[in-house]
């Protein structure tokens, strides 16, 4: 297993940083994924594992 986190001061920002992340993995399998909201930022944790390539 795994584990990425991503921060960013919006949620546009955040969003675009995941999914560029999940388009350059798209052989994983999301085993968690947390959210969470601050006053100045937004981040998002992905515990993960890389599967087999078909």
């Amino acid at each position: 297993m795994k584990f990425i986190c991503f921060n960013a001061m919006t949620e546009k920002g955040l969003n675009k940083k995941v999914n560029e992340f999940l388009q350059e993995n798209p052989y994983i399998e999301i085993i968690k994924f947390d959210y969470q909201v601050g006053s100045s930022s937004c981040g998002v944790g992905i515990l993960y594992s890389e599967t087999k390539r078909m």
